[in-house]
């Protein structure tokens, strides 16, 4: 396996650091295949922490991030789940940013969207529903409520253990990445009255789930989908007990996932104060925490006020932003650029500018109708296979070391 300082399998003697920073720059795929070569370079190229070097790399690097950068659809049709190469999409979509004549842009120069059929194919008896993503990877849901972790560019899926029996039904629900351990945690959690809130968290690297309580008072969740933004989970909260049915959230509860504690965010001012107020959601734009509010004007026309909170857990960091399209139609895709963001506004794919306050529509070939789900990620080799159970920090140790011998 090492011999003189290079890797067996490897015809031209590269150094192993050589052969990682070239590696780090290549797509998922070509990684892959790379792994064939010997079981040297699978050892190397598996290990978790050239899966990280590999993934920080897009970050580092403008030109590997344009490579990597996947947009994740569902047709509104028949609810399948599509992807396709952002930047190519853009590429072939940029008539519509240059304030061209859509009439300019052919059906065959548009980018076809790719199904992900190996998602369903696996349960053909059940339906699989994407509930969000993180670092490549995507959780979903099967109808019968088991929990199925999916990583689309290396085709790796993983059904998740089950849930102990209290959580199976959970009314809390989420996804995101622990930075202090490089860890990945599904998070199930339920309301109790007497004891706060519960919850179940799954570790993908360790394969188990625990139970952690946190004293919170709250009598019910107003959205089920955590929103993962700076590295927590985020819910809309009702803390008060009325009987009224459709009474308002009245905080945003925050999980660290690195310390699995539990804080609270205010929302923005006029929640309070504003009686016209009569639905609120809580969302993610850009790399901001969102809340949408939906109210009624003097005519007893809907009206919408969108606010973002630019410091996070800052109260006063709440800004409110100008939208002249329809919000409750509106699903943000996370990918922006200085002047656009992309974005769903009913069945159709938008880029749209909050300066102008105007949009453009994006045309798929092969997908008419797009459904309300979609996000652009990073493609990334996070392996859903059996993994060590030792702390990260010391198998980063042991791969540094033996590169550098290799």
């Amino acid at each position: 396996m090492e011999h003189h300082g290079q890797l067996t399998g490897n015809p031209n003697g590269l150094q192993s650091e050589i052969i990682i920073k070239i590696f780090a720059r290549l797509p998922v795929k070509s990684v892959c295949r790379f792994k064939c070569v010997s079981k040297p370079w699978r050892s190397l190229l598996s290990h978790p922490s050239f899966v990280k070097v590999h993934f920080n790399k897009a970050i580092e690097n403008e030109d590997v991030l344009h490579q990597r950068r996947t947009v994740i659809l569902t047709a509104y049709e028949d609810k399948s789940l599509y992807s396709l190469h952002l930047d190519e999409f853009l590429n072939r979509n940029d008539a519509y940013l240059n304030n061209d004549h859509v009439d300019n842009v052919g059906e065959d120069d548009l980018v076809a969207a790719t199904e992900l059929a190996f998602v369903h194919s696996m349960h053909r008896e059940t339906l699989v529903y994407l509930i969000c993503h993180c670092n490549g990877l995507l959780l979903c849901q099967l109808d019968r409520w088991d929990l199925y972790l999916v990583n689309p560019a290396t085709r790796e899926s993983k059904i998740l253990p089950r849930t102990p029996k209290p959580y199976r039904y959970s009314s809390l629900c989420g996804f995101g990445f622990d930075h202090s351990t490089d860890e990945h945690k599904v998070v199930c959690g339920r309301i109790n009255r007497d004891h706060g809130i519960e919850f179940c968290v799954y570790t993908l690297e360790t394969n188990y789930w625990r139970v952690i309580r946190q004293d919170f008072n709250c009598v019910s969740c107003d959205t089920r989908l955590g929103i993962h933004v700076n590295g927590d989970l985020h819910w809309l909260m009702n803390k008060d007990d009325h009987d009224e049915i459709h009474e308002l959230p009245s905080t945003i509860m925050s999980l660290l996932l690195d310390k699995e504690e539990v804080r609270e965010i205010p929302l923005p001012h006029e929640h309070a104060i504003d009686e016209d107020i009569h639905m609120v959601e809580l969302g993610v734009f850009r790399e901001w925490l969102c809340v949408i509010h939906y109210g009624c004007d003097d005519n007893g026309q809907t009206s919408y006020d969108f606010w973002v909170m630019k410091e996070h857990g800052v109260k006063e960091s709440w800004t409110k932003m100008r939208v002249s399209i329809p919000l409750h139609d509106i699903s943000h895709s996370g990918f922006c650029t200085k002047s656009h963001d992309l974005m769903v506004f009913d069945d159709r794919l938008v880029m749209y500018s909050f300066d102008e306050e105007s949009s453009r529509d994006l045309s798929i070939r092969g997908v008419e109708n797009i459904g309300s789900c979609l996000t652009v990620y990073l493609d990334s080799l996070v392996s859903l296979r059996n993994r060590p159970k030792t702390s990260s920090k010391k198998t980063s140790v042991k791969w540094q070391r033996r590169a550098r011998k290799m």
